[in-house]
């Protein structure tokens, strides 16, 4: 398969796992507001990051939430022939696309926290 091929075969799985990763953190109104706030973000690799200092119970959450989504990208990975970096960035590629709202802190390969404020230019590995 040509590269191309891969990245949009894992661009298309990836559209159906980012939502299944995101249900957890959906449903808690403290990391919500985290994210509101703008002290957890998204970030390119396909997990949450802090952007600010947090508590211990939100920092704890994020990493909470990261075990699930590596949990849930690792077989995804493995059953479509890539490493689960490639797979989490696809799924990252995914959400900074398509779930980070205006006002939401995101990251990208730069190591820049930035808050959206209009699209968000992804990176070239984005395709």
């Amino acid at each position: 398969m040509t590269r191309t091929r891969t990245f949009i075969a894992l661009f298309v799985g990836a559209a159906l796992v980012a939502g299944a990763a995101g249900i957890a953190y959906a449903q808690d109104a403290d990391l919500q507001g985290a994210i509101a706030q703008g002290i957890v973000g998204e970030k390119a690799d396909g997990y949450l990051g802090l952007a600010k200092a947090a508590s211990p119970e939100i920092k704890a959450k994020v990493d909470a939430i990261n075990i699930k989504r590596r949990a849930a990208f690792t077989p995804e990975a493995a059953k479509r022939g890539v490493t689960l970096e490639e797979w989490a960035a696809a799924i990252g590629c995914k959400t900074l696309a398509g779930r980070v709202a205006n006002g939401q802190a995101y990251l990208l390969p730069d190591g820049v926290w930035r808050v959206k404020s209009g699209p968000i230019a992804l990176p070239g590995s984005c395709g």
